[in-house]
């Protein structure tokens, strides 16, 4: 009903307003299915039963052009990993000052990575979905203001894009339902393309708060026994959040090569530092691509515990506190290979196949199998 009432509510303010502006409307789709190799592997959302929602979305993007330079966009996905219920994933308002700077505000995509202008776009790309370790922060838009800046930089075009903003969707992290608070949220991407050549840098920095009652709970009994900062280590609240990513694309004669390596750290939490990156090769025949991509995805761990004596009436804290913290530790590494046929001038089939390596858990690795039918419209 919720999915219903967006579309409905969403087709009457285009209808009630096209006496006055030219709406235009585009989308996309993504069919996708996949299976493990194996009955006790489970990966990426996917497990030995053969699955056609995780993956699966469809979205429509309707923007007008109001004059005077304004424009209004909005775009509407329906996941099938969420039952196919509709959310607004954009909405907001772009001014274009000049032929180079664009200023928008409202509900917009964060310039995270590479992709992120058409993360869900899978046509745009080779995967069926990005390297998920590297694309892996658990929100990628926000509500706020961007400005977007293009020049010439010697020879070389230049994008830039800031923002600041805030995020406060909901998620699952250590098993629980929460809505986390992305405040102060600040950055910005540099984009420098030349001929077959692209490379791209992005910082961005962000309060983060992230209530979980298991953590709560756990910090609240270190702050009965006197240890506050052991306490303000393990729950994480107005905790500053730091991403960086560099990322490169070589794209020649049929050839292409694309980077990507990312840090996430926030400080004074057991959440620990990530690092992550993946290379991926491709080449192209006719309407044939194939590619193969090696991901590598790190997490170090920060005990501040450890230098309290064991043996103790602090061992009821201590002992699930170092639980918590080495279960972030991750040494993760992948490869995908993947086929693309372009067998329609608005559509794609892909076929991929995934090996994954858990090198402190190897009850984790698993195969997965994924194909994809892609459009857009």
């Amino acid at each position: 009903m919720k999915s219903k009432i967006a579309v409905l509510a969403l087709a009457s303010s285009f209808i009630s307003y096209a006496v006055q502006a030219e709406i235009n409307l585009s989308g996309f789709a993504s069919i996708t299915g996949g299976i493990t190799t194996s009955s006790d592997e489970a990966l990426y959302g996917f497990n030995d039963t053969f699955d056609f929602k995780n993956g699966s979305l469809l979205a429509i993007q309707a923007s007008s052009n109001i004059g005077e330079g304004l424009d209004i966009t909005a775009q509407i996905v329906s996941r099938g990993e969420n039952d196919w219920d509709t959310k607004f994933e954009w909405a907001y308002v772009s001014y274009n000052v000049n032929d180079k700077l664009r200023l928008l505000a409202g509900r917009q995509r964060a310039p995270f990575y590479m992709y992120s202008d058409f993360l869900d776009v899978s046509y745009a790309y080779p995967w069926i979905t990005p390297p998920q370790g590297v694309y892996d922060l658990i929100f990628n838009t926000f509500d706020g203001l961007s400005g977007i800046y293009s020049t010439t930089l010697g020879e070389f075009d230049s994008t830039y894009h800031f923002i600041v903003g805030n995020n406060s969707d909901e998620i699952e992290a250590f098993g629980e339902t929460t809505k986390p608070s992305m405040d102060n949220l600040m950055g910005g991407a540099a984009t420098f393309t030349r001929d077959w050549l692209t490379l791209r840098a992005a910082y961005f920095s962000a309060d983060v708060s992230i209530p979980l009652m298991s953590l709560d709970t756990l910090a609240g009994n270190w702050n009965a026994v006197g240890y506050q900062a052991y306490g303000d280590n393990t729950r994480i609240f107005e905790d500053k959040g730091t991403f960086w990513e560099l990322g490169f694309q070589m794209d020649f004669d049929g050839v292409m090569v694309i980077g990507e390596y990312t840090s996430l750290e926030i400080d004074n939490t057991l959440l620990g530092d990530e690092e992550s990156y993946y290379l991926m090769f491709s080449k192209r025949f006719d309407n044939y691509l194939i590619h193969i991509t090696y991901g590598v995805d790190e997490t170090s761990i920060n005990d501040f515990t450890r230098g309290l004596p064991t043996g103790t009436p602090l061992d009821a804290l201590k002992l699930p506190t170092q639980g918590i913290i080495a279960s972030r530790k991750a040494e993760q590494s992948y490869v995908t290979v993947g086929l693309r046929w372009d067998f329609h001038n608005s559509a794609s089939l892909k076929f991929e196949y995934t090996d994954f390596s858990d090198d402190i858990n190897s009850s984790n690795d698993a195969g997965l199998f994924r194909t994809s039918l892609v459009t857009i419209f």
